[in-house]
């Protein structure tokens, strides 16, 4: 059975670097994954890994996390992104709906 990881809006700073940003717990949970990361992007496959970025947003340093694939350079900023980890626990899908 897929699992709804999270929802949150497509920002308009890294849409077109092919990332979507993503909590730190679903981050974690998608570490666990081992070998690669398919991830479906509105119907666009591809493979993604999972990376940090050092932040200076906030007084103490931090990280935010992110899904990196091609397929991602898709994503409309502002739409609504739902991130879903597919059955075979190793696919991540990215449906996307305008706000």
């Amino acid at each position: 059975m897929s699992e709804v990881l999270e929802r949150r809006a497509v920002s308009r700073k890294t849409a077109n670097d092919g990332k979507h940003e993503i909590t730190a717990e679903t981050a974690a949970r998608l570490r666990t994954v081992s070998g690669s990361l398919s991830v479906l992007v509105d119907g666009r496959r591809d493979t993604a890994r999972v990376v940090a970025m050092p932040c200076t947003c906030r007084a103490e340093q931090h990280e935010h996390w992110f899904l990196e694939a091609s397929a991602l350079r898709t994503l409309g900023p502002g739409h609504e992104a739902t991130t879903i980890l597919a059955d075979d626990g190793r696919t991540v899908e990215i449906r996307t709906t305008v706000r």
